[in-house]
C-alpha cells in the first residue's frame, strides 16, 4: 500500500493504493521504457508489385511491415471501400510455420463479429502473373488512426480516456472467449484507436482455439466502482499453451 501522498519521481499526487508508490503517468513511462525489441520486418514489396498480384484492388500506400508481413491501404474498386491489405510475402510463405500462423489469424477472425475487433473480409492466396510467386493475404477492416503504443508515446489520451478503453477491451476479449478464440498477444501495438476514439483489437496470429469444456481460458470482466471508473477483474485460469 502506498504511504506517500506524492509520486517520488514527478511529485504529482497519487491515489492511496497506487502500486509501487508511483503515479499512473510514471507507471506508463516505465512500461514504455521496457518495450520489447521487435524482430526485423520482411522486405516491403513496392506498390506496383502488389497491384500486379491484386488487380481487383487499387493499392494506395504501404502502411508498414512487421514480423508477420506487410500492410497496405487499398481500395476495393467495385465496392468503393477502403481496406487494409495484409500480405505474407513469398519468402515467408515458404515457411510452413509462418503460413499456418497467417491462416490461423484468418480462421480466428472469421469466427468473430464484434465492434471492438477488426473485421476480416477475405482470406486467400494470390499469384503474381509476372513471376508466379504466391502471396497469402488478408483483407481487413481499415482502422484510420494509431495503435495504443503510439498514443501512449504522444500522450494523446487523457487518464479518463485511457480508463475508458478497458471495458471495451474486456467486452471484446470476453466475446472472443465465448466464441472459443483466445488472442494470447494483447499488447499496445495490437490495440488500434481510430480518429473517432473507437477501439479495435487486431492481430490474431497467435490465437488459440479453445476446445469445448477447456478450463484453461482466461475470462476478463469489468465493473464500475462507486466513482463510475471502470475496474477490470480476471477470473478463471490463464492458459499456458
Amino acid at each position: 500500500m502506498n504511504t506517500n501522498s506524492t509520486c517520488p519521481q514527478c511529485q504529482a499526487p497519487i491515489p492511496e493504493k497506487a502500486p509501487r508508490d508511483l503515479c499512473p503517468r510514471c507507471l506508463m513511462d516505465g512500461a514504455l521504457s521496457s518495450e520489447p525489441q521487435a524482430s526485423p520486418p520482411p522486405p516491403l514489396p513496392s506498390v506496383p508489385a502488389i497491384e500486379a498480384v491484386f488487380p481487383q484492388l487499387e493499392v494506395l500506400e504501404p502502411l508498414g511491415a512487421g514480423g508477420m508481413g506487410c500492410v497496405y491501404r487499398a481500395r476495393q474498386t467495385h465496392l468503393d471501400r477502403i481496406v487494409a491489405l495484409k500480405v505474407l510475402p513469398p519468402e515467408l510463405a515458404r515457411d510452413p510455420a509462418f503460413a499456418e500462423r497467417f491462416a490461423r489469424e484468418a480462421r480466428a477472425l472469421a469466427r468473430l463479429n464484434h465492434p471492438n475487433i477488426v473485421q476480416c473480409y477475405d482470406f486467400g492466396r494470390s499469384s503474381s502473373a509476372e513471376d508466379g510467386e504466391s502471396y497469402f493475404y488478408l483483407l481487413l477492416e481499415f482502422v484510420d488512426g494509431v495503435n495504443l503504443r503510439q498514443s501512449m508515446r504522444t500522450e494523446a489520451l487523457t487518464s479518463r480516456e485511457a480508463l475508458g478503453i478497458v471495458p471495451r477491451l474486456c467486452d471484446a476479449l470476453n466475446y472472443a472467449h465465448e466464441q472459443g478464440v483466445l488472442h494470447r498477444d494483447i499488447k499496445p501495438e495490437n490495440i488500434l484507436i481510430d480518429k473517432q476514439g473507437r477501439v479495435k483489437i487486431a492481430d490474431f496470429g497467435l490465437a488459440r482455439f479453445q476446445k469445448e469444456g477447456d478450463a484453461d481460458a482466461m475470462t476478463l470482466t469489468w465493473r464500475l466502482n462507486r466513482s463510475n471508473s471502470p475496474m477490470m477483474s480476471i477470473t478463471g485460469r490463464i492458459s499456458t499453451v
